[in-house]
């Protein structure tokens, strides 16, 4: 077949990157052509997204690519979004989660008027975060009632990136889950959380699932990049949607780690995941790419081992993490854990995990390689932890599909198979952006099954299993771990 070629922009929330996909009819060829930093800016007292610098630079990388292009598609974080005038120009700029005005109080003022989190998680499958977008919407109708009264649509952040190059509205599935303002149960806006908030229930468009052709670049843009025959296809709008898109799994239902700074564990589902501990433990039921579930719990990942990699560099040792990883290997085994959560912070981690170690009576890391050999097997037997909080949803043959720049770390890969006591199958380590690129193949007719998919996956990236080792050791680190 003639090679075909797509475009995936990944935007982080500090960072993003334009990949050119060159599709062979058996391997993807991937090749980052453009990257560009990006951060929110403090106007007023509130954080917002510079969207003109984001399409200047979308713009550029699409200029970069010298042959031509099938499609585009973009993923982004979840919860933010634009609003717009009747006319379909865009209101103000839009405004970041990490507005320091998204606080538990105004979202505890919402949550009054919708009787409480548990009824809020019964009309969406949604946990409740301060930074929602319905916590976002609420703040705005108090603070900015004139901008809200203007407001004729919303579009989350993909969405209003895909309609400012193609002209159409509308709202893909997985973004749509990260509002706490779709009804995961009933595939539908809630009418109740936007009744109860006194939301214009025209503000909202139609949801379609990724995939969805919404037709030609603008022609303006067009002209100005030099792509006349460039279709807009909606990807996963969601980049932890697009990472799960990329797990080599043939299976429909599956155990998942998309494994970064963060790493995300969850499982992708035919059914939600409901009750008292589903709410309590903040399990959010949101959406995959082709229209399922995907209950998933944010644990602090690889930031750790970046912070610390900082730590030593600073000391004059600037080691590479797989010279990190190395030192790790040759120390001796499951002497002394962390609590993951208590390291979401910068600081000096060579001292704040002494300290840690020695405050909870454990031994004391002293070596760089000790150090770096406590983080990760801390991080493998966090994973095993909130592993069993999801173990009783799981009914299928038990095995773990880790996705991500952490897939590439084979030491952590060997401890998160020993801990959890079953096999880690790896995959694409730069899932997002497959998962994007994979998502656009399908809707241009590029494969059509599940089992084409992990085909196309296997001969691009491959794949490698991680057996289960030691369980005996690793089950009684376990239990101290617990006890931490």
């Amino acid at each position: 077949m003639t090679e075909k070629n797509v475009l995936a922009f990944d935007l982080g929330a500090s960072s993003g990157r334009g990949m050119l996909a060159s599709f062979d009819g058996k391997k993807i060829n991937l090749k980052e052509i453009h990257r560009f930093p990006h951060n929110f800016s403090v106007l007023n007292g509130h954080a917002y997204w510079n969207i003109l610098s984001l399409m200047d630079e979308m713009k550029k990388g699409l200029s970069l690519c010298k042959s031509e292009i099938s499609g585009v598609g973009f993923d982004t974080w979840g919860v933010d979004c634009g609003f717009l005038s009747k006319e379909g120009e865009l209101l103000g700029i839009p405004g970041s989660y990490r507005d320091s005005a998204l606080d538990d109080q105004n979202m505890k003022e919402a949550l009054e008027l919708l009787g409480g989190e548990e009824k809020a998680f019964a009309h969406t499958g949604i946990a409740s975060l301060a930074y929602n977008t319905i916590y976002k919407i609420y703040y705005m109708q108090k603070t900015m009632p004139s901008l809200m009264e203007s407001a004729d649509k919303m579009l989350l952040m993909p969405n209003l990136i895909e309609y400012l190059f193609s002209g159409v509205m509308h709202t893909e599935y997985s973004i749509a889950s990260t509002t706490q303002l779709y009804d995961m149960k009933e595939k539908k806006w809630s009418a109740y959380m936007i009744d109860q908030l006194r939301i214009p229930k025209e503000m909202f468009t139609t949801v379609d699932l990724a995939g969805k052709d919404l037709g030609l670049l603008r022609s303006d843009v067009a002209a100005e990049v030099g792509q006349k025959s460039l279709h807009i296809i909606s990807a996963p709008g969601h980049d932890t949607a697009c990472a799960v898109a990329a797990v080599p799994a043939k299976e429909e239902e599956y155990t998942f780690l998309s494994s970064g700074t963060w790493s995300l564990l969850g499982i992708s589902s035919k059914k939600m995941l409901e009750g008292e501990s589903i709410v309590k433990n903040k399990i959010s039921n949101e959406g995959t790419a082709d229209g399922g579930y995907r209950p998933t719990v944010n644990i602090i990942g690889l930031w750790i081992t970046q912070e610390i990699r900082r730590n030593f560099a600073s000391q004059g040792r600037d080691y590479s993490f797989v010279q990190m990883a190395e030192l790790a290997s040759k120390e001796k085994p499951l002497q002394s854990f962390i609590c993951p959560d208590d390291f979401m912070q910068p600081g000096d981690y060579i001292t704040k995990i002494r300290e840690y170690c020695k405050q909870t009576g454990q031994p004391v890391p002293m070596t760089d390689g000790a150090l770096v050999r406590c983080i990760l097997e801390s991080l493998a037997l966090k994973y095993r932890q909130v592993y069993d909080t999801l173990k009783p949803y799981i009914h299928w043959e038990e095995k773990l599909y880790i996705v991500g720049g952490g897939s590439q770390n084979e030491l952590l890969n060997q401890f998160t198979a020993n801990a959890l006591g079953i096999p880690v199958i790896t995959g694409a380590s730069e899932a997002t952006a497959v998962g994007n690129v994979m998502s656009q193949m399908k809707a241009l007719g590029l494969y059509h099954t599940r089992e084409e998919k992990c085909e196309i996956l296997d001969h691009s990236f491959g794949t490698k299993v991680y057996e289960p080792k030691e369980k005996e050791a690793w089950q009684e680190a376990y239990a101290r771990f617990c006890k931490l």
